[in-house]
C-alpha cells in the first residue's frame, strides 16, 4: 500500500507542469492541492508525503465526491523554500485548486495565505506555527489549523511553572524572531506563578555547539530549561540538556513525534505541550492503525492527523454550502463546532481564523520504557481549547 501511494504521490509530482492542462480539462472535479516538503527530510517526515496520504485517505473515507463531482488531490513540492511558495500557490489556484492544504513552515504559510487572499481562494495550514496567521496577517481565506506558537508556549509555561519545583527557568535559544518570541511569551506566565528567568542564553542562529553553555547550566541550579529552537537545531539543543541528567525539566517549543522518533533518547524526558497523540484515545488510535498500515508501521504525526481532520471539515462545509465558493464555504466554517479523532472541543473560531481544540501536556519517554513501538507520549494533562488558544488583539478580519 506504501509503495502504491508513494508511486502515486512521486506520478502526481512529476506531472507538476502539466498540471494546469489537465485541470482545464476537467472542469467538473473538485481539487485539493497539497504543498508541502517532499523531500525526504525533517518537513517531509512531520508532514510531507504522509501529509498527502491523510488528505487522500480523508477524501477516500468521505466517498471520493461531494456535490456530485469527484475529488482530486494534487501534491506540489516547496522543497522547504519560502521563495518558491508563491509561485506554487499561484500554479495551484491558476489549476483549478478550490482549497491548498498542508503548508507547512512559518514563512511558507504567510507566502501562501498573501496569495490566497489575493485570489479569494482558500487554503488551510496545519503544519506552521506563526501566530501572525491569526493575528497581523489573519486572512478571510486562510484557517490555521492544529497549532500556533501562543498556544503551545502558553500551555506549556502554564502547566510548568505551576508545579513547586519549576519555578526557576535558563531560557536557551536561537537569536531570531522564533527564539525571542518564545522568551517573551513564557516570561510573563513563569513570573505570575511566583517562578524566575535566572538567565537566558541567546545564541547566534548558525550555532551548532552547546558545549560552552550546558558546562554553565549545572552552576545555575535550573528547576526548568526551555530550549526555543526550531527544526534540526532543536534536536542538537534539546539533546545537548538532556544528556546532561539534571535535576531540572526540559521543555522545547515544539515537539513533533517525528522528531523524537529520529533522535529517540535525546528527547527523553521532555515535558510540552502538543496539538495531538497518535494513542491519545480509541479514536485516535483506531485511525492511527489505519494509517500505520499503509506506512510501514510508523505511526501519524499531528500535522498529518490535522490534514486528515481539515480536509473532512473542509469537504463537510462545501457540502453544506452547495458550492466551493470560498465566501460560502467561510460562511459555513466559520463559528463551527466540532468533535472528531484529532480535535476535542473544535471550533473554527471566526474572529480570527484559528482552529482551536484541547491541547495535552506529555512527557517523552525514554527508549528503554516504551510499551510499542512508537509510543513515546506520556500524557500529563488535557487543555481545553478556551485556555488553550488565547486570542490576539491584531486581527482585523475582513468580512
Amino acid at each position: 500500500m506504501l509503495a502504491r501511494l508513494r508511486a502515486v504521490l512521486l506520478t502526481t509530482c512529476s506531472l507538476a507542469a502539466s498540471v494546469g492542462v489537465a485541470h482545464a480539462a476537467d472542469q467538473a472535479s473538485i481539487h485539493i492541492t497539497v504543498i508541502a516538503d517532499l523531500d525526504d527530510d525533517i518537513y517531509d517526515a512531520r508532514s510531507g508525503r504522509g501529509g498527502v496520504d491523510a488528505t487522500r485517505m480523508a477524501v477516500a473515507d468521505f466517498g471520493g465526491t461531494v456535490l456530485g463531482r469527484p475529488i482530486i488531490v494534487d501534491a506540489l513540492n516547496d522543497h522547504n523554500k519560502p521563495a518558491e511558495a508563491p509561485g506554487l500557490a499561484t500554479q495551484a489556484y491558476d489549476a483549478g485548486a478550490d482549497l491548498l492544504m498542508d503548508v507547512q513552515n512559518s514563512p511558507i504559510a504567510l507566502a501562501v495565505a498573501k496569495v490566497a487572499n489575493e485570489r479569494r481562494k482558500l487554503a488551510i495550514s496545519t503544519g506552521s506555527a506563526a501566530p501572525a496567521l491569526t493575528r497581523g496577517a489573519c486572512s478571510r481565506y486562510v484557517y490555521h489549523y492544529s497549532f500556533d506558537l501562543p498556544a503551545i508556549e502558553t500551555t506549556t509555561a502554564d502547566y510548568l511553572a505551576q508545579k513547586s519545583h519549576g519555578k526557576r527557568w535558563v531560557f536557551l535559544s536561537e537569536d531570531t524572531g522564533f527564539g525571542r518570541a518564545g522568551i517573551a511569551t513564557m516570561t510573563p506566565i513563569i513570573t505570575a506563578h511566583g517562578g524566575q528567568v535566572v538567565k537566558s542564553y541567546v545564541l547566534p542562529a548558525a550555532t551548532s555547539d552547546y558545549s560552552a553553555v550546558v558546562d554553565e547550566l549545572r552552576g545555575l541550579n535550573p528547576e526548568v530549561v526551555a530550549v526555543i529552537d526550531a527544526g534540526a537545531k532543536d534536536d542538537a539543543g534539546v539533546s545537548a540538556v538532556t544528556k546532561l541528567g539534571l535535576p531540572a525539566m526540559t521543555t522545547t517549543a515544539l515537539l513533533y513525534l517525528s522528531d523524537v522518533d529520529r533522535v529517540q533518547g535525546g528527547y527523553a524526558g521532555v515535558e510540552a505541550a502538543v496539538p495531538w497523540y497518535w494513542n491519545l484515545d480509541a479514536a485516535a488510535r483506531a485511525w492511527s492503525d489505519r494509517f500505520a498500515a499503509a506506512h510501514d508501521g510508523r505511526r501519524p504525526t499531528e500535522a498529518q492527523a490535522a490534514d486528515y481532520s481539515a480536509t473532512t471539515q473542509w469537504l463537510n462545509a462545501v457540502r453544506t454550502a452547495g458550492t466551493t465558493d470560498a465566501d460560502a464555504v467561510v460562511r459555513a466554517l466559520d463559528g463551527h463546532k466540532f468533535d472528531d479523532f484529532f480535535a476535542h472541543g473544535g471550533e473554527f473560531r471566526a474572529s480570527d481564523h484559528a482552529v482551536v481544540h484541547d491541547l495535552y501536556v506529555v512527557k517523552v519517554r525514554a527508549p528503554a520504557e516504551l510499551p510499542e513501538p512508537h509510543a513515546w507520549f506520556d500524557v500529563l494533562a488535557t487543555v481545553p481549547a478556551a485556555t488553550a488558544f488565547p486570542v490576539g488583539t491584531e486581527c482585523k478580519m475582513t468580512q
